[in-house]
């Protein structure tokens, strides 16, 4: 008999959980309560949290609960930071929570730049902003209408007050996922302004070069500047897909392990053309400035152009320049230009100018949306990757601008030297499923970059594989144009032989380059 009993008590278990199950579930203070955690998952993905822990999920559902319990907090602060993780939310799933990196691009972007990101976004990418919208409709329409009784609120504020205290007890208030996200805006910002303001500081400081050419060289000085080329994506260096059919069979030297100074144009260039200790940046001591005390006149073309409030830090260089064209004309919002529209610039230049001259061109080169850069050409590749065939196509378009410049160069009649480097690369990130080229500061790949130096009277096709940073790059400008530099010392070009590595600055600190993940190139 106790055997039947006690079989029917365990055939019977299943349905009262069940029924416990349904009985919760239709309370209107648990229902609320799973609806909330619900909308703190997908708003912990906005922020760029993608793994939020459960203490995370319930802080963040406690919070807006409490806060919506009063309309005017409701308004103010609730739907506020709802629309905010909306509109976060596409960067959010790809770079992360806010970061330097972040703020500093979202500053210094126009509406066409905007435009051109957000074309840029994987559509899948898109569902997380309407999933967060869609929280923000329903808890209007349906939660928000419903009363939460005192006794709850004050039982909920016990638990809320507890778990604040716990939670800041065990790992402090800037690991929890929400204050953390307020907080990573405030300090990037912060730090953004104090990069800024060190940089307009330096750049009204006199030069402090002390130079002596050593011979009177009358020749033209041409740096191209590229954007976002991987060394490894090149032909030159071995890709088996011909990017650089020029450059393939150009004769000159061409670098094949230099590394950029940061993975980012906003800090890599500074520091590839002014004096820098990796961190500090004496800006006033740059590329343009040595040129000029060595006698040269010094041109900048740019079609990266220059950005609203703020100069970008590679627009503080070319102030000290002696002519200037920006080819958007202070404004990323006039049109999206092609890189090509510098050549005729360079072209008036040449036949205008005197001998003896610096000419930088600035270029988009690879920069996203790769596909624009190919201003209405058609790939060259065929391939399934829409995006890596764009990628590598804008590889070729920089190669026959470099063979163009090339050309007009020797038929100037005039000797030169022609630098092309590229800024910084990309690093591969896994976004729904695919892989796709962007930013990122942890793999050595987004610091390996292409650098060449190709002049009138080379003679063969060198590779040279001797260890290079850009962090030295003005002392490589200085030996090929023949100025001993006496004052302040240049960063040796080459790998001091005292040091162990080779360091690059990742947007925080400098870090070992050889210690950086791997991270190989696109095959198809």
């Amino acid at each position: 008999m106790d055997s039947i009993l006690l079989t029917a008590s365990f055939m019977n278990t299943p349905s009262l959980i069940l029924d416990k199950f349904r009985f919760c579930t239709t309370q209107p203070l648990i229902k609320t309560l799973l609806f909330y955690a619900l909308t703190a998952l997908i708003l912990c993905k906005a922020m760029g949290y993608g793994s939020a822990k459960g203490i995370d999920i319930l802080f963040i559902a406690l919070t807006l609960l409490l806060l919506s319990v009063m309309s005017l907090s409701r308004y103010l602060l609730v739907i506020p930071y709802i629309l905010l993780c909306a509109l976060y939310a596409p960067v959010g799933g790809i770079y992360g929570p806010p970061s330097v990196a972040v703020v500093s691009a979202l500053l210094q972007t126009s509406s066409a730049e905007a435009y051109e990101f957000l074309h840029t976004i994987p559509a899948s990418c898109y569902l997380l902003p309407a999933a967060t919208l869609l929280m923000l409709f329903v808890l209007a329409q349906f939660v928000w209408r419903h009363t939460i009784s005192h006794k709850s609120i004050l039982s909920l504020s016990i638990i809320f007050t507890v778990l604040l205290v716990v939670r800041i007890a065990g790992s402090g208030l800037e690991n929890i996922k929400l204050p953390n996200f307020f907080l990573s805006i405030y300090s990037s910002i912060n730090q953004y302004r104090q990069q800024i303001a060190v940089l307009e500081n330096s750049s009204m400081v006199m030069p402090d070069w002390v130079v002596t050419p050593v011979a009177h060289n009358k020749g033209n000085y041409v740096i191209i500047i590229g954007e976002s080329m991987r060394r490894d994506h090149m032909s030159l260096f071995g890709y088996p897909l011909q990017t650089t059919p020029f450059l393939d069979n150009a004769k000159g030297q061409f670098y094949n392990n230099y590394i950029s100074a940061a993975p980012n144009t906003f800090e890599s260039l500074p520091r590839t053309l002014a004096l820098s200790d990796g961190k500090k940046v004496s800006i006033a001591d740059n590329v343009i400035t040595l040129a000029k005390a060595a006698g040269m006149k010094t041109h900048w073309l740019s079609n990266q152009g220059m950005i609203g409030e703020f100069d970008t830090p590679v627009s503080k260089v070319a102030m000290f320049s002696d002519s200037r064209h920006f080819l958007k004309k202070g404004d990323y919002e006039s049109r999206n230009t092609d890189d090509d529209e510098l050549l005729p610039l360079l072209g008036k230049a040449l036949q205008e100018a005197t001998q003896g001259n610096l000419y930088v061109l600035h270029l988009m080169g690879s920069h996203t949306d790769f596909c624009e850069r190919l201003n209405g050409e058609v790939p060259f590749f065929n391939m399934p990757d829409r995006e890596l065939n764009c990628y590598l196509s804008s590889y070729r378009k920089t190669d026959r601008f470099i063979a163009r410049t090339y050309s007009m160069l020797k038929q100037s009649g005039s000797p030169f030297k022609l630098f092309y480097f590229s800024d910084h690369g990309l690093s591969h990130k896994t976004i729904g499923g695919a892989r796709y080229l962007r930013h990122g500061g942890n793999t050595r790949q987004n610091y390996e970059v292409p650098l060449l130096v190709l002049s009138d009277n080379d003679q063969r096709h060198q590779l040279i594989d001797s260890p290079y940073s850009a962090f030295g790059f003005i002392d490589l400008f200085a030996r090929e144009a023949g100025i001993n530099i006496s004052y302040p010392a240049a960063t040796s070009a080459t790998a001091s032989p005292e040091r162990t590595g080779r360091q690059v600055y990742n947007g925080y600190e400098m870090v070992d380059f050889d210690q950086l993940a791997d991270d190989p190139p696109a095959l198809l």
